[in-house]
């Protein structure tokens, strides 16, 4: 990840409050100011009266610039985000490949083609990119457009170079041995065992994706967990995810821990972290020209899981960010995060992640502090986006 080196956050503020840009400096590693909320204070004691264990929750609400923590309560504490993660995995992949990235999978003939024959002389080459969003639709018919090329037999191997998935299959050597049977199915035959290589030849049929901002902000929307498992393993698993966020965020080792990149079973990141990584994210988007709402849903806008919460006229457009649902894990897991846009004190980050509990508990409870910290700020306020788009 580039490393910026940002001294104000005017670019930032005018993304948002054109008319409130104004120089503060950014000074890591500084005391930040603490207020007391009547909020936070509401949303513990509500906590406490359901018989909630403390222990099992936190929560952090920090300012954009990071000079102000409105609400703490065990922020250093790691906690199951279930999809909040699913953040960490659209980051890594956008850092890594970029926004406009679109992932082309093609079948390539390394070999002349004997039509009369039907032989390849030679390899049949899978060029994959690892697009998350291939179907089985899509592998059919580029299975059968092979056929039709005139390929029956090939004198070589099946050579499949980089990440491939596709359909329910989401990791590389599951998706390759379906496709064996694909195209054996289909009649071809090798005469050399399949392999993981490189390899180039003239290209027999193609399919190309969207774009990368377009697929995790449908991945983020809905909370598409197969998406986020094999974009995650088109950019090296969840391995590769963590160390981003360790070496590019810089969020210490011991606090975050990814196990799969979509949410699901176990995984680990504290409070502190996840505002982190949110802040790294936005700066990410404004040197690309871009902002959050390009790549998470918009609460009470959005198609998703976020269509429902925050909808209200007074709330709709100032919420974005992600859930995280898992009702079977850690004694049930609800996890919120995002951005919120308040009239008086600007665009704030949060993360809350409830374990323990019934999760329609812990939603309400959510939102319930959220919107009163928004009336706490003056009210909500757009982004400057949403505003103009709503005019």
């Amino acid at each position: 990840m580039k490393k910026y080196f940002i001294t104000t956050t005017s670019l930032i503020l005018l993304l948002f409050w054109p008319t409130l840009a104004q120089e503060l400096t950014l000074t890591q590693g500084s005391a930040s100011e603490r207020l007391k909320s009547v909020s936070e204070e509401r949303y513990l004691q509500e906590l406490t009266t359901l018989g909630r264990n403390p222990d099992a929750q936190g929560f952090y609400i920090e300012s954009l610039d990071g000079t102000t923590v409105l609400a703490d309560h065990q922020s250093s504490v790691a906690f199951n985000p279930a999809s909040v993660i699913k953040i960490a995995t659209s980051f890594a992949a956008l850092d890594k490949l970029g926004a406009e990235y679109h992932f082309e999978t093609a079948f390539e003939a390394d070999g002349a083609i004997n039509l009369k024959t039907r032989t390849l002389d030679g390899d049949l080459v899978l060029q994959s990119m690892g697009d998350p969003l291939l179907g089985t639709a899509d592998i059919n018919r580029m299975v059968q457009q092979v056929v039709r090329a005139g390929v029956g037999r090939v004198t070589g191997s099946l050579v499949v170079t980089g990440p491939f998935t596709y359909a329910a299959y989401l990791t590389t050597a599951d998706a390759v041995q379906r496709l064996e049977t694909l195209l054996k199915i289909q009649g071809v035959r090798f005469g050399k065992p399949t392999k993981k290589a490189g390899g180039n030849g003239i290209v027999l049929t193609s399919h190309l994706s969207p774009s990368l901002r377009d697929i995790v902000k449908e991945q983020n929307a809905r909370s598409v967990n197969q998406t986020a498992e094999r974009l995650g393993e088109a950019i090296g698993g969840p391995k590769a995810v963590q160390d981003f966020l360790v070496r590019g965020v810089g969020i210490p080792q011991s606090d975050v821990y990814v196990g799969r990149t979509s949410g699901l079973d176990y995984n680990r990141i504290t409070p502190r972290g996840t505002v982190q990584m949110l802040r790294h994210l936005v700066l990410w988007l404004n040197f690309k020209n871009m902002l959050p709402q390009d790549v998470l849903p918009i609460a009470g806008m959005d198609a998703g899981t976020l269509r429902g919460r925050f909808s209200t006229v007074d709330l709709r457009g100032s919420i974005i960010g992600k859930t995280g649902t898992l009702p079977a894990t850690d004694g049930g897991v609800s996890a919120l995060a995002g951005l919120m846009y308040t009239h008086d004190r600007g665009v704030l980050l949060f993360a809350i992640f409830n374990t323990q509990g019934n999760v329609t508990t812990f939603r309400r409870l959510q939102d319930s502090l959220l919107k009163d910290m928004i009336a706490e700020c003056g009210g909500a306020e757009l982004s400057a986006s949403l505003r103009k788009s709503s005019n």
